[in-house]
């Protein structure tokens, strides 16, 4: 014996259900979806991600910190041995069209050879 629909069960007409198959979205279709989309988005909590942000901000202010005091110390380190490596010449003079005194600094790279002892010779 086949079972005749529920009366209180509407079924939609037959040419929704034949647009249905090829394709055609009705705003109720998109409703639903969207409200099913809705029940599914993972709920976060604002002060969790408040304080994820401010934790991360925290770390990367941090890591710069870091990098900023390597990288000055890196730049102190080649001033030291550019200062070690080189003489610094100073030259002045006085510019006759005014009362100013114009200094020039050089810097000349220092001799890096080692003086020999001179031999006794027999």
């Amino acid at each position: 014996m086949a079972e005749d629909p529920q009366p209180d069960q509407q079924q939609p007409p037959y040419g929704s259900r034949l647009a249905g198959m090829f394709g055609y979205v009705t705003p109720e279709d998109r409703l639903r979806w969207e409200q099913q989309r809705e029940q599914n988005r993972p709920r976060v909590n604002a002060a969790k991600l408040a304080a994820k942000a401010m934790a991360g901000s925290m770390l990367e202010f941090g890591d710069r910190t870091v990098h900023a005091k390597l990288d000055a110390a890196h730049r102190v380190a080649a001033q030291r041995e550019f200062d070690t490596a080189h003489n610094k010449v100073v030259h002045k003079r006085r510019d006759p069209g005014s009362r100013s005194i114009i200094e020039t600094v050089d810097y000349e790279p220092k001799d890096q050879r080692q003086a020999i002892e001179p031999d006794w010779e027999l």
